[in-house]
């Protein structure tokens, strides 16, 4: 891989400004992408193949007249005036007029189309406030763009009435989870480059030095979107791929132009070597870094595919896909860039940032030689610090995005808040029991009382509220006259119950639906506990029409299934990683126990790290800080995506760290000299990386959009204990341990002697003196 990188780095030579232009081509591709990319973007993927809320999903949009997947709610409240008033009724009226001329809505159904008895369903405790039922004919990913600006226009209009109006439902989140996300990423962005400019500045003191690695990197994230745009436009992604993108893109890339950039300044430094020479041995051993690091951390991420839901999939795609621009780019352009600059890179140097003359004997390697004389010391004290930072992460708690996500002043958050105040706390996540009988008619009497009978049971579990079924709209009526009504259609019922009818009997009749309101959030230990208790005891021990199956629908058990999936996907997808970790390492290093000692030091910071996000964010503890509400939950796919980007990332420091210690040791058959040594040539170098990506991270953990919060805090604290506590202490006790063995390897000896014969080279004095005496 050296030879080649070596023939790469002449021919780049020559190609430079060929290389240079086709990269501003493709970057002006993706800037014109880019803008364009928000709208192919999806709040959906989160659904388990197979899983019971999946196909009672499915079976909800495609039975039930009004509960399409792009349905919402219409929840209106007048402070002045109370529901049914005339002057409420006017403002309802003209706020339902203008909603209708939106694009894709065909109908509302409101308490102006129902007589009292039916009415008085859709008005709860607060007697100024009831909602409408909004159907579409619009597939959802087209929705969730468009209900943004639905939302705008009905809380606009709505205040100029003197009233609140609000859109909510799965759309309506998923579309203010869209807008929040690029609200996020902006103001992301805002704190990132500040950061990035400063730290830049005081590694390299040059402002042609920290902007070059900076336009770069800007370059790589660009193409990269616009290769996402292109993806898009075929297939699913989801609204997270940009802020996980973005992150992962701008931390990689400015950390591969670090390791590039200080080579090349390096190289250029050193007596009789031209820009060909500095360019050639900078691709030679920082180019090195950076390509097993690309690889690794691309490996890691394809670990994610084989979690069964197509957002982790659009996120891992997104990830592998900015990864592996960020390390052409640093392997291509930037290269091609510092050889057009050449000394000119140090254009620009500031006076009060000249680096200081280093003394005899450096700080780090004083640190290294003072840790290694105590190695076991060092090592159980500081495996012990990790492993208590890892408690809190054995009672991890997974869960989906839910309402709580989204800043309490959003629309979509308001809106929902008003409706659990007045109609309770499960009213907006209600849990759907579909029944499906592909050969009988639900309709019959029998099937009705057996559909009543449930519902009676049902509302006698804990924590149920309220349970509605088609039986609900039937009270005191003989079953065989209730038949009859629904057999003859819509025309032998009144204009709203025939509507209400047709949300909880399909019009086949052959799917019917029961909604179980809960008095807790649908997300709630008591929520999950109650679902899994219909899930297997309650419903399958009840005596429904025979030939009917049912599956259960709603928020707490999509969320209860996207936990398991992923759960079950964690050690496979982990154990994925590990290996294919373990044999780019063994590639890298020519060495076994290397990879398994970074393999191991790595697990016990992803545990702590792990830790340190549930203490945060599901307990609460320091939680404020980011304005967000704990609710015990860490979201589904933070630790997941955490898993791949940890074990991705730490692997270029390890690389580069390593590779030094290995350089030195070649020359000098010193073990615990070249550790010392090594950790003195690259400490500085990765510690400056390190407070770049902490930077980077750090500035989405304060976004506002909550699971790219968590995953950008996790990321951060994930870099500063590798780049403290693991590469300052754990590596270099370790090595001192393993010592020799650091470098065995099956079938090495041979390559072995010629640093072996340099270490008996030193030896014939000594024996001459000895034949002499």
């Amino acid at each position: 891989m050296h030879a080649l990188l070596r023939s790469w780095g002449k021919a780049l030579y020559k190609l430079r400004w060929l290389v240079v232009t086709v990269w501003i081509v493709f970057a002006l591709f993706g800037g014109y992408a880019f803008g364009k990319l928000t709208p192919l973007l999806s709040g959906g993927g989160w659904d388990v193949p197979g899983s019971q809320s999946l196909t009672a999903g499915k079976l909800l949009a495609s039975e039930f007249e009004g509960r399409s997947a792009s349905a919402m709610t219409l929840v209106i409240r007048d402070p002045k005036h109370t529901v049914g008033s005339p002057e409420y009724n006017d403002k309802l009226k003209q706020i339902i007029d203008r909603l209708k001329t939106e694009e894709g809505v065909t109908g509302v159904f409101s308490i102006l189309d129902a007589s009292q008895g039916i009415g008085s369903g859709l008005v709860g405790k607060d007697p100024n406030l009831s909602i409408a039922f909004v159907d579409m004919n619009m597939k959802a990913d087209f929705v969730i763009n468009k209900v943004p600006d639905y939302q705008t226009r009905v809380v606009e209009q709505a205040k100029s009435l003197g009233a609140e109006a609000y859109l909510v439902g799965g759309v309506a989140f998923w579309g203010e989870s869209s807008v929040q996300s690029q609200e996020g990423l902006a103001k992301a962005e805002m704190i990132v480059f500040p950061l990035i400019i400063i730290i830049l500045l005081l590694v390299f003191r040059s402002i042609v030095a920290t902007l070059t690695p900076l336009i770069v990197t800007i370059a790589s994230v660009l193409v990269a979107m616009g290769i996402v745009y292109l993806v898009a436009l075929q297939t699913e992604l989801s609204v997270f791929v940009t802020n996980s993108a973005m992150m992962l893109g701008l931390g990689v890339g400015i950390d591969y132009s670090l390791f590039i950039v200080s080579r090349f300044k390096a190289e250029l430094e050193v007596k009789g070597n031209t820009k060909q020479d500095a360019l050639v041995k900078t691709m030679e051993t920082a180019g090195h870094t950076v390509f097993f690091s690309a690889i690794t951390v691309i490996a890691a991420l394809s670990a994610l595919f084989i979690v069964p839901m197509s957002a982790i999939k659009a996120i891992a795609f997104g990830g592998v896909v900015v990864v592996l621009v960020a390390g052409l780019a640093s392997l291509t352009l930037l290269p091609a860039v510092l050889v057009i600059l050449g000394v000119r890179i140090n254009k620009g140097s500031l006076p009060f940032l000249r680096p200081r003359q280093s003394g005899k004997v450096s700080g780090w390697k004083r640190w290294t030689k003072g840790i290694m004389r105590r190695p076991v010391l060092f090592l159980v004290l500081t495996l012990c610090v990790l492993a208590t930072f890892a408690v809190p992460a054995l009672d991890m708690k997974l869960d989906s995005p839910d309402i709580r996500t989204l800043p309490a002043d959003t629309s979509v958050r308001q809106g929902f808040t008003l409706m659990e105040k007045s109609f309770g706390v499960g009213a907006a996540n209600q849990i759907s029991i579909v029944l499906r009988n592909e050969k009988n008619d639900l309709s019959t009497p029998e099937s009705l009382a057996k559909i009543a009978a449930l519902q009676a049971e049902l509302g006698k579990q804990p924590h149920v509220a309220g349970v509605a079924s088609v039986a609900s709209f039937f009270p005191n009526i003989d079953g065989n006259t209730v038949s009859g009504l629904l057999q003859a259609g819509g025309s032998a019922l009144p204009a709203d119950v025939n509507v209400m009818v047709k949300r909880y009997l399909s019009g086949d009749r052959h799917t019917g639906l029961l909604e179980v309101e809960l008095d807790q959030y649908g997300s709630s230990d008591a929520g999950r506990a109650v679902v899994k208790s219909l899930r297997d005891k309650v419903l399958p021990a009840s005596d429904l029409p025979e030939g009917t199956t049912f599956s259960i629908g709603g928020e707490t058990i999509q969320g209860m299934d996207t936990s398991k999936a992923i759960n079950d996907s964690l050690l496979p997808a982990l154990g994925i990683m590990l290996v294919l970790i373990f044999f780019i390492l063994v590639l890298t290093f020519r060495s076994l126990l290397l990879p398994l000692k970074a393999i191991i030091l790595n697990l016990f910071s992803v545990a702590a790290t792990y830790g340190i996000l549930v203490f945060v964010f599901a307990l609460g503890y320091g939680s404020q800080i980011f304005d967000v509400e704990s609710n015990g939950y860490i979201i589904h796919f933070v630790p997941v995506l955490l898993l791949a980007l940890l074990f991705g990332l730490s692997t270029d420091y390890e690389v580069f760290l390593v590779s030094r210690i290995k350089e030195e040791y070649d020359r000098t058959g010193n073990h615990e000299d070249s550790i010392a040594e090594g950790m003195e040539k690259t400490g500085p170098l990765i510690t400056g990386a390190a407070v770049l990506m902490v930077a980077v991270f750090s500035g989405f953990a304060f976004s506002g959009v909550l699971p790219i919060q968590m995953l950008g805090f996790g990321m951060a604290i994930a870099i500063a204990l590798d780049s403290t506590i693991i590469r300052m202490l754990l590596v270099p006790v370790a090595m001192k341990l393993l010592g020799r063995f650091n470098w065995w390897f099956p079938g090495r000896r041979e390559k072995a002697n010629p640093s072996e014969g340099r270490q008996r080279a030193n030896k014939p004095v000594t024996v001459s003196n000895k034949n002499r005496l």
